[in-house]
């Protein structure tokens, strides 16, 4: 099932176009065959509603398109170790006996959080709808429920966790199109002084760094501060901190409240720079004029390849490489193959691009010469194993935020 929105989905106004990217077929859904007509495109445009300042997809796709076929799985590495950290360091700062309450998070995945968070708090619980990663961080001890998250759950969940005082929310919220039902149910699940922590990829990172590839059908909302409150408001709840990290190239936490305590003076500043960004559609002109300047390093760099007979490949296959690929108009004739550490991954191919994906120990085997990253966001970790996995001499390529390439 698709929708189109013809109205602000968040509070009715009017909207006006930014971009229409491309069309792409659902991202982390693969094809384990090489069938071009076995995944369909959909429109990849983003409105803006001037009333509440909210970033919209304008089609959203079903819960049968968007998760029947599932691969995605949090990835291992020390940038997210570390924010899971400051995550935790921020709760010790704010959450009285943090040893004692419930934390439960909404789109837990394989549970990477609640295993980092289980030793400091009294208990911990998921919820997913992904049938297979549920599995995977019930196996590994995390208790999660394999359902999606709504009032009914909440009630559910309170008849055992009566000390919910914090309520997580990472990277899942802006999938749901109707978020005003879940902000519901974390309302009615945490107490009176407990948190919700609402963590995104940040609009302004993503339009003023040009990170186009943040554009996929997951992604139905790009949440701004502003964007936010005005949401929070609208559902009786309050923005009462921000936090800020590098994860997925730029992400935010919204710190919420049940009770009104008051703004911190970084949430106002940050307001008032939205405020100028948002004046005369400043923040979209940079976005478009990104975008370009992207594409045109890209296919320059691929030019220069193809020329010169180099072997081109990839490296990441996540949500974000559908959109890479259907915007430059890339496929198994540019790229040869993708390299990803997902177990749920390795083995399928790009629907419609036909690219297939294999494992870091088959591309031992491989012959290359550049490398696509696709993965840009975790370019840090890549690059301390680069000199380890990669052939000497090869060409990284990094898109995203600002065009780059090295040679290992």
């Amino acid at each position: 099932m698709i929708t189109e929105s013809k109205s602000c989905r968040l509070c009715g106004g009017l909207i006006k176009e930014i971009a229409y990217l491309c069309d792409s077929p659902p991202a982390n859904n693969f094809d384990s065959t090489f069938q071009k007509n076995k995944t369909l495109a959909f429109p990849l445009a983003i409105d803006f509603c001037k009333n509440c300042s909210n970033i919209q997809l304008r089609h959203c796709l079903g819960e049968d398109l968007l998760y029947s076929d599932y691969t995605y799985i949090t990835p291992k590495s020390e940038s997210l170790q570390n924010h899971y950290d400051s995550l935790k360091c921020y709760s010790v700062k704010k959450i009285k006996n943090l040893k004692d309450i419930d934390v439960v998070e909404i789109g837990s995945n394989s549970g990477d959080l609640l295993k980092f968070l289980k030793p400091f708090v009294g208990s911990v619980l998921g919820v997913d709808p992904a049938k297979n990663v549920a599995k995977i961080a019930n196996e590994a001890g995390i208790e999660t429920l394999n359902c999606f998250f709504n009032q009914s759950i909440a009630d559910k969940i309170k008849l055992n966790k009566k000390l919910v005082n914090l309520v997580i929310a990472r990277h899942m919220f802006a999938h749901n199109s109707n978020p005003s039902e879940m902000l519901n149910g974390m309302k009615n699940l945490i107490n009176d002084d407990g948190l919700i922590f609402i963590e995104n990829a940040y609009a302004i990172d993503t339009f003023m760094h040009g990170e186009f590839d943040q554009i996929y059908h997951e992604h139905m909302f790009f949440y701004s501060v502003k964007s936010m409150e005005n949401l929070l408001i609208k559902n009786g709840l309050h923005l009462h901190d921000i936090l800020f990290s590098d994860v997925h190239g730029g992400s935010i936490v919204f710190i919420v409240t049940k009770r009104n305590i008051g703004k911190t003076e970084k949430l106002k500043a940050q307001i008032k720079l939205e405020d100028s960004l948002f004046k005369d559609d400043k923040i979209f002109k940079v976005f478009i004029n990104k975008i370009e300047e992207v594409k045109k390093f890209i296919n320059k760099k691929i030019k220069y390849a193809k020329e010169n007979n180099l072997t081109i490949a990839a490296y990441g296959a996540p949500a974000k490489a559908f959109t890479m690929f259907a915007l430059l108009g890339l496929n198994k004739e540019t790229i040869k193959f993708c390299v990803d550490t997902s177990p749920t991954k390795i083995g399928k191919s790009f629907p419609i691009f036909d690219i297939p994906i294999i494992s870091e120990e088959a591309m031992q085997d491989e012959s290359y010469d550049v490398l696509l990253v696709t993965a840009w966001n975790y370019k840090s970790d890549i690059l301390n194993k680069a000199p380890k996995i990669f052939q000497s001499g090869t060409e990284l390529i990094f898109p995203l935020p600002e065009p780059t390439s090295m040679k290992v």
